[in-house]
């Protein structure tokens, strides 16, 4: 499962209006979609983990999305992942929410296209 091109550099946190257009190999689009809905429902379970202050949850979870990222193809998962990871133990509560407002408008603007 390599991704064609569409690797990007930097901060996930930084906000852009632009959609984020990545393109993959037409033959991992069922891995990727059921990846990708997958990610949306940690989103759920990431608010209710901060909101019940369930850390080890959020540690869980940061684990597991900057193992995954970026096997799919999504280094900016990844580093969110890590980020998540990091405030986790930390308890910061504020960081979490920011990472949990940059996964939210990251998949909410990307664009899988499959070749």
């Amino acid at each position: 499962m390599t991704p064609m091109s569409g690797r990007f550099g930097g901060d996930p946190s930084r906000d852009s209006l632009q959609p984020r257009v990545i393109m993959l190999d037409k033959d991992v689009e069922q891995l990727v979609t059921r990846f990708l809905t997958r990610k949306m429902a940690d989103l759920t379970r990431l608010r209710e983990a901060l909101e019940m202050g369930d850390f080890d949850s959020i540690r869980r979870l940061g684990h597991d999305l900057k193992g995954a990222g970026e096997g799919f193809g999504f280094p900016e998962l990844s580093i969110l992942g890590a980020k998540f990871e990091l405030a986790a133990p930390a308890r910061d509560t504020a960081q979490i929410a920011a990472c949990i407002a940059s996964m939210e408008r990251y998949l909410t603007r990307l664009q899988v296209r499959y070749a």
